[in-house]
């Protein structure tokens, strides 16, 4: 004898199948676009194309360097980039950038360093400009990454 199964069993099964397809969805379109996006920036900040440009000034005994980076949002989420100095100095002075991409659409990051006395970093190998990277996909996942920017400027980090 075949015993039947409660209607709100079936429902609960119904649900349950439902929040797992929901959940790999969000989890296959979190990747691709997380992969895409990273390729697009990676390429930018290696010079992969002629969308990224970097420029160093001199500035009596300073320089400024400035970055200037196109990029596409080729990601199904919003693609939010930033790049700041972490310990701004009197030495180190920092004009932050960032930018908020929505999907298929373009956008331009610009920053700028300016390091007052190079002096200080001539020759020194200890000496770091320390920085932040930061690349999110709102409102999911978000990357900080931490870097030294001394190697930018003339003569820093040798």
């Amino acid at each position: 004898m075949k015993r039947k199964t409660p209607g709100g069993i079936w429902a609960l099964r119904i649900v349950t199948i439902a929040i797992a397809l929901i959940v790999v969805i969000v989890i296959g379109t979190v990747a691709y676009s997380a992969y895409e996006d990273y390729t697009v920036v990676r390429s930018e900040l290696a010079g992969g194309s002629n969308q990224a440009t970097a420029l160093i000034s001199p500035q009596g005994s300073g320089e400024t360097v400035s970055l200037n980076i196109n990029f596409s949002n080729k990601g199904f989420y919003t693609l939010d980039v930033s790049v700041s100095c972490a310990y701004p100095s009197s030495n180190v002075v920092c004009q932050p950038a960032e930018v908020s991409v929505a999907p298929g659409q373009q956008g331009e990051l610009r920053f700028k360093m300016t390091v007052v006395d190079l002096s200080l970093y001539q020759g020194s190998s200890d000496k770091a400009i320390n920085g932040t990277v930061s690349v999110s996909l709102q409102p999911l996942v978000t990357l900080k990454v931490g870097t030294d920017f001394s190697s930018a400027v003339s003569g820093g980090g040798e």
